[in-house]
């Protein structure tokens, strides 16, 4: 049977559940069918007309009768299967292992026992095959008397003859039913475990299981079957995902160990796998268990739960889940651990899947003694073709994979300022997360990518604890700048021209910046990093189609970061002691001046090609013109270019880009506030330096402009109030935009009039 392959693969179980109804309607009729047969036989026949049958006839109906006790009391499922009467192979087997039992008790005993069991053994097996063909048996007998309607004359009283009848007619009318009920019962399980075994290979294809996969779809198959008997009906959602979180949710370990199995190769392939988890605490919370979980033997349990919830962490609040921190730093400390081939096995190796399943399924099994019937029957077939079922390989990828979930865990959630605030309070971690920058040997055992994305992954770590809220970075800053090996390797990454640092210079500047407004970073470096930064920025580099367009866009995001740092750092001169003219000439000055207009005239901001542009490019171009804009702003403050020099920059040019920047950035968002703030606040420093340039403002309504922006975002500029932010370059972009609206627009007046005053005179 062809199943459509772009279905999701428990939707191809799911379709077969028809099937799984079906047998249970089927199998409840025919228990009903065998109940009132009994009874009618009990009650009716053997009761009322016990002395009107012929022997011959009673004993049919006795044999019927048993044979359907037989099978309603279950005493081959319940009994025979569980080999309670059968231990006598392993009581040999004891023997055999007993050092003080002389050599002839023990073999007196084994004969004993070799005696009692072979009779017994064969006596079960009839009984057994008795029982299991009763229905057949049955089926044939209530044919054979229905057909042949020979019930005796009841003493020649034609009365009770006719009622005779009519009751045996009654009697072997629902052992006929029954039988029919219990065949096509039958044949219904067959049917739908057939289906099972053939859709477990391309369920495990589909979904990218190892070896296990196709016990862990029989899994899926029997938990359904579970419910189904239960509850008549399977919970709202029921797939995969949902029965991996409720393995998780259990308290077996194994269960454990298995929901991680399948988690961790759906969760990079369906969103509701992160929808699931986050919406179960304790789900969470045992995968975090797993990960602290320590020794060889616990291996794969780590490495599943670390991916799983790597995935989940950008959406977590580490203070709801405790034991976090601890577990990330075991995953730091993995190179302790002795990685090998694993083979993982049940904590209870003697336990056959049968007994554990039960086990697992006790209270269950008790409220349905029918569902027991049907599962152990349908695991015992299943035993006979998984005889591996306790042992799967498990390769390791070694403490490297461990060491990078457990890094990638904190890049993510210390997206948060939360987070950051509480991994800060935590010393081991801290010295955990700050271990490669002190290190002498920072940039030379890089050898490959997996290292640069783990160095990578630690910078941004360091970068985001050191920007948060709180004394705790306050503290870290401290500690890093008056570290002399830490902002020694960091300066290394600006000056070694490998590629391995050129990938981690956006890290380092983020993290160099932060470091230059504590005071034990000393003046020496405070000017050796601004002129490092300013060569950087100043830097051209001729576009080289070759070059990939994800290299560009790294070198883009540098030089914006470039210029939000020099932006930063250049108010930052004074408490540190440097005069302008210790980091700046008046050329370079005039220089970075000229780079900033042109960076912010070659912006798409404005363009055909910007609307042609993604959410996320959008988000980083303005991310880029907001730190060209803060510099030529804090450069005109901190007047380190002269009025003149700044005003020989003016031209229409630019005043139209500004026009097109305020009108592609009338949304309202905070991006988008923040641009428009500064462009406020460039226009202000314009026309202050050259009134002259108002012709050109009013040439492209700068006015109408700027009013209809500050309609448009007066909600959120009043939202923005509660925000703060202690990184912001510009202080002044603290003000609203509405006071800077007000600023320019007097401004423009003021520019009018005066020129008005001129013309006249």
């Amino acid at each position: 049977m062809e199943e459509n392959t772009g279905s999701l693969p428990e939707e191809l179980m799911n379709s077969y559940y028809s099937y799984l109804k079906l047998r249970t309607a089927t199998g409840n009729i025919a228990g009903g069918l065998g109940v009132l047969a009994l009874l009618w036989s009990t009650v009716v026949l053997l009761g009322g007309f016990v002395s009107d049958l012929r022997v011959k006839y009673f004993w049919f109906i006795t044999v019927v009768c048993f044979m359907m006790a037989s099978k309603l009391v279950k005493i081959v499922e319940n009994e025979f299967r569980n080999e309670i009467y059968v231990h006598e192979p392993k009581m040999i087997l004891i023997l055999r292992r007993q050092q003080w039992i002389g050599e002839d008790y023990e073999r007196l005993l084994k004969i004993v026992l070799c005696m009692v069991l072979v009779p017994k053994t064969i006596l079960l097996f009839c009984i057994a095959i008795f029982i299991d063909f009763s229905h057949f048996v049955t089926l044939g007998v209530s044919v054979w008397r229905l057909v042949l309607r020979d019930y005796g004359d009841a003493g020649g009283d034609n009365v009770n003859r006719a009622k005779l009848n009519a009751a045996l007619d009654i009697f072997y009318a629902l052992v006929l039913f029954q039988s029919v009920c219990v065949l096509y019962w039958k044949s219904l399980r067959v049917v739908s475990t057939e289906l099972v075994w053939r859709l477990a290979p391309r369920m495990k294809k589909q979904c990218g299981f190892e070896k296990w996969g196709s016990s862990l779809v029989c899994m899926y198959y029997l938990e359904t079957q579970m419910k189904l008997r239960k509850d008549e009906n399977l919970p709202n959602k029921w797939n995969f995902i949902t029965y991996g979180v409720e393995l998780l949710q259990s308290a077996s370990g194994d269960d454990h160990l298995w929901g991680a199995r399948l988690l961790d190769k759906l969760v990079r392939k369906d969103k509701t796998v992160r929808q699931e988890l986050l919406s179960s605490r304790s789900s969470i919370q045992t995968l975090i268990g797993m990960i602290g979980l320590r020794g060889t033997d616990n291996i794969e349990n780590r490495e599943r739960a670390a991916r799983i919830v790597a995935h989940l962490a950008s959406d977590l609040n580490i203070t709801h889940f405790p034991g976090t921190v601890q577990c990330i730093c075991s995953l730091l400390e993995s190179c302790r651990q002795y990685c090998e081939r694993q083979v993982t096995c049940p904590s209870e190796n003697s336990d056959n899947l049968t007994n554990r399943y039960f086990r697992k399924k006790r209270i269950n099994m008790e409220e349905s003694k029918e569902a027991r019937e049907e599962m152990t029957k349908a695991i015992q077939d299943m035993d006979k073709a998984r005889h591996e079922w306790r042992r799967f390989p498990y390769e390791s990828r070694g403490a490297k994979e461990l060491i990078s979930q457990g890094l990638l865990i904190l890049e993510r959630v210390t997206e948060d300022n939360g987070n950051c605030t509480e991994i800060s309070k935590d010393q081991r971690l801290l010295s955990k997360i700050m271990s490669p920058l002190s290190s002498h040997y920072f940039l030379s055992n890089v050898r490959d990518d997996t290292m640069i994305e783990m160095l990578s992954k630690s910078l941004t770590v360091v970068s985001r604890l050191l920007t948060s809220p709180g004394d705790g970075a306050t503290r870290l800053r401290n500690k890093l700048a008056s570290n002399t090996k830490a902002v020694s390797n960091l300066m290394v990454i600006w000056e070694t021209g490998s590629e391995v640092a050129q990938q981690l210079h956006q890290h380092a500047l983020e993290i160099l910046t932060e470091l230059a407004f504590d005071d034990s970073f000393k003046k020496l470096d405070f000017k050796k990093l601004f002129k490092t930064l300013r060569s950087v920025f100043l830097e051209e580099k001729h576009g080289n189609p070759v070059v990939a367009e994800a290299e560009r866009e790294r070198a883009t995001r540098l030089k914006g970061k470039t210029g939000e740092a020099l932006a930063r750092l250049l108010p930052a001169r004074t408490a540190r002691g440097v005069n302008v003219a210790e980091i700046l000439s008046k050329q370079e000055a005039i220089n970075l001046m000229i780079k900033v207009r042109n960076e912010i005239l070659s912006t798409k901001m404005g363009t055909a090609a910007d609307t042609a542009t993604g959410e996320d490019e959008q988000s980083e171009e303005r991310n880029f013109l907001a730190a060209m804009l803060s510099l030529a702003v804090v450069m005109y403050n901190e007047n380190v270019v002269s009025r003149e020099d700044f005003a020989d920059g003016i031209h229409e040019a630019l005043v139209v880009k500004l026009v097109k920047i305020l009108k592609a950035n009338k949304h309202s968002t905070s991006e988008c506030l923040r641009v428009v703030k500064l462009t406020c606040q460039v226009v202000i420093a314009m026309v202050q330096v050259k009134p002259s340039c108002i012709n050109h403002f009013n040439g492209h309504n700068l006015r109408g402009t700027l009013a209809e922006a500050s309609k448009t975002m007066s909600e959120v500029d009043d939202c923005m109030l509660f925000v703060g932010n202690d990184r912001e370059v510009i202080k002044p972009a603290e003000r609203s935009l509405a006071s800077l609206v007000k600023e320019a627009e007097e401004l423009l007046d003021k520019a009018q009039e005066q020129g008005i005053t001129d013309i006249s005179a």
